[in-house]
């Protein structure tokens, strides 16, 4: 199709949060229009979690997810405002609530009733669990690893980064498995089993409360599906990607390719800051610009690399 005009925003999961990733964002008009909306959507105060949390606040189950999609959202308010050009949108993870939003096909408050359907079935779920991150192993050596029903694979953001969620005893059972072949494991405080075989009936319970979220508008831009690497401009399409995100494993490069493949070279990570830009300069695609935005504290914002 050509190099399209305009950026292709990239919102990360919740393992990009950490404490103070609002701060760069307050004080910012369009950014704290959003906070305000998050805040009484939810009836909790989003940009002190953004901005003033400590890591045991900010990473309690509903406190955590409000936080990175308000500031992914924000982030983007405040982009556009800033003169950003904005051609279609990139959800990886729980990105998948921003990425909409960014298009138009839902409402802060949609969003809010989401997560808190979705937090309020995950509690239903029996036993407990646990993720990994695992780095430096393919997602195919992790899956000859994983014993059937045990443990799967839940997302890869790049080749040889790689989530791996389900039962807290056989995830760290994998884990001592994992450490001998990969090049560092770390155990994320994230206590559902996203992506993954187990949250189905989860997914069931937020189809079943559909009519509470309410129906999902036109989407003004297209959002590229971490799911299947397909463009979805359709209300009908885009409500099956937030149901089945939640237990179908994700994979970014199915989504940043197809993306590519349309002509969208110029991209910008929206929110904390800095988790894809290593991923894709990780993949090693030269033809593709990504800029931070508004970028981690250490780094100042709008820090462009060629990738």
């Amino acid at each position: 199709m050509g190099a399209q005009q305009g950026s292709l925003p990239l919102f990360p999961g919740m393992a990009a949060a950490a404490s103070g990733m609002g701060l760069r964002l307050a004080g910012q008009a369009a950014a704290d229009g959003v906070f305000a909306e998050f805040s009484a959507a939810s009836g909790v105060g989003v940009a002190r979690l953004a901005c003033a949390a400590d890591d045991g606040e900010l990473h309690r189950d509903r406190s955590w997810e409000l936080a990175v999609v308000a500031t992914e959202f924000a982030a983007a308010e405040a982009y556009r405002a800033a003169g950003g050009k904005v051609a279609a949108s990139l959800g990886f993870s729980i990105g998948a609530y921003a990425a909409p939003l960014c298009a138009g096909a839902v409402s802060i408050d949609q969003v809010v009733t989401m997560i808190d359907i979705v937090l309020e079935a995950s509690l239903e779920l029996e036993g407990r669990f646990a993720m990994l991150a695992v780095v430096g192993t393919s997602a195919q050596e992790l899956e000859g690893l994983c014993r059937p029903g045990e443990a799967e694979v839940a997302a890869v953001l790049v080749s040889g980064q790689t989530l791996v969620a389900d039962r807290e005893g056989p995830v760290h059972d994998l884990e001592a498995r994992v450490r001998a072949v990969a090049l560092s494991v770390k155990e994320l405080p994230v206590r559902r089993p996203l992506h993954t075989s187990p949250m189905k009936p989860v997914a069931r319970e937020l189809e079943r409360r559909r009519a509470e979220v309410g129906e999902l508008r036109p989407f003004r831009i297209p959002v590229y599906s971490a799911l299947h690497g397909g463009r979805i401009e359709d209300p009908l399409e885009g409500w099956r990607l937030l149901v089945e995100h939640l237990f179908r494993p994700q994979r970014f490069v199915r989504a940043f390719d197809a993306a590519q493949g349309d002509g969208l070279v110029r991209c910008a990570e929206l929110g904390p800051g800095g988790t894809i830009e290593r991923a894709v300069r990780w993949l090693g695609r030269p033809a593709v610009e990504v800029e931070t935005f508004p970028g981690e504290p250490d780094r100042g914002p709008r820090r462009k690399t060629r990738c």
